[in-house]
């Protein structure tokens, strides 16, 4: 599909029919997402997979219940995180105000492109921010440096997600 239908194609899907992903087409959705911009090429952002039913349970239990209600079937549970002090700064020192919000900036862009190389790929999307940041780092054995910004659900929709109305443009985009 050219852009235009893949962004519009794109959607937070909350109720997944069963469907399972293999390592290497996980390993094929984060190798597109590595094309997203970084600080001066820093690439900052990382991602940990649960894919098996073990991890996944693990996971699940380190979400609310409504996350877990919206994510009940995905087929894999990924965390993003990003290694602080490397985007925004040099030799240690921050290049401006922002800091390690380039970080933060960076794992969202990353994430941008995760989501729809998985849409790409077939596969449907939800990015929750609400999760408990000790227990996913306990799953995976994040670092403590790690700082994590959220989890994704990926997964087969079952059902085809509704697209919700967006602001006009006018109201978002000004022009000098």
């Amino acid at each position: 599909m050219d852009f235009k239908e893949l962004i519009e194609a794109r959607r937070s899907v909350r109720q997944y029919a069963k469907a399972e992903i293999s390592a290497g087409e996980m390993e094929a959705i984060v190798a597109d997402a590595l094309n997203a911009p970084s600080w001066r090429n820093s690439e900052t952002t990382r991602y940990y997979a649960a894919i098996g039913e073990d991890a996944k349970k693990k996971m699940w239990d380190a979400l609310p219940a409504f996350n877990v209600a919206n994510s009940a079937n995905a087929s894999a549970l990924v965390a993003v995180t990003y290694v602080p002090g490397e985007s925004g700064f040099r030799d240690g020192t921050p290049t401006d105000d922002l800091g390690n919000t380039w970080g933060a900036y960076d794992c969202g862009l990353a994430s941008s492109y995760f989501i729809l190389a998985a849409k790409n790929r077939g596969w449907d999307t939800l990015i929750m921010g609400m999760r408990d940041v000790a227990k996913v780092k306990a799953v995976f054995g994040i670092p403590e440096s790690q700082i994590l910004m959220a989890v994704i659900a990926v997964g087969k929709a079952a059902q085809p997600p509704v697209k919700v109305p967006r602001k006009p443009v006018s109201e978002v985009l000004k022009t000098a």
